[in-house]
This record gives C-alpha cells, structure tokens and sequence, in this order.
C-alpha cells in the first residue's frame, strides 16, 4: 500500500510540474513577423534565411523565435514580444533541422 502511495505521488508530482513548465510554440509565417523584427534582421543578419518562426507563449509571456541561416551556419534569434531583440545562440532541437527553403 505504501508503494502505491508513492507511486501515486511522483505521477501528481510530475502532471503538475509539466503544467508549471508549460509552454506553446505556434509556428507562424514570415509574413506575420513584426516590422521591428523584420527590420532587425534585414540590418543585422543580411545573408540569413529565415527557415522557421514561432510565438512562443510561455506562462503568458510572449517571445518570437526565428530559425535562421546562412550556409552551414544555424542559429535561433529570440525577440520580446514587441519585436525587440533579446539574443541569437547557436540552433538546437527541432529548430535547427535541415528545412525546405522553397517557401
């Protein structure tokens, strides 16, 4: 009985801690980027494409990720969610997976 107690407590401890940590990552199109990012990138980051971008809503706070780049180069830009920018860091997870540029 005491086992299953346990057991019962680590599968609450972990439902609840995935609700904590949630996040919502919606893919969007380039098209719908804001002009302060859109201006950003065209000023800093002249050569990249932009493979993918998402709004990231994390526990209400609204960032926008985009995937960027140039050659064998790969890197994720992050922006507030008035556009401003916030940092570029080398790509990793599904970011960063080879795209179709014929968008």
């Amino acid at each position: 009985m005491e086992t299953m107690k346990k057991g019962f407590f680590i599968i609450l401890f972990i439902l609840f801690g995935s609700l904590i940590f949630a996040q919502t990552k919606t893919e969007i199109k380039n098209s719908d980027l804001q002009k302060p990012i859109v201006e950003y990138m065209t000023k800093n980051c002249s050569g990249y494409s932009i493979d993918k971008a998402f709004k990231v809503d994390s526990k209400g706070i609204i960032t926008y990720d985009l995937c960027i780049s140039k050659d064998k180069d790969r890197n994720k830009v992050t922006f507030d969610k008035d556009g401003k920018f916030v940092r570029k860091e080398p790509c990793v997870g599904d970011c960063c997976k080879e795209v179709n540029k014929n968008k």
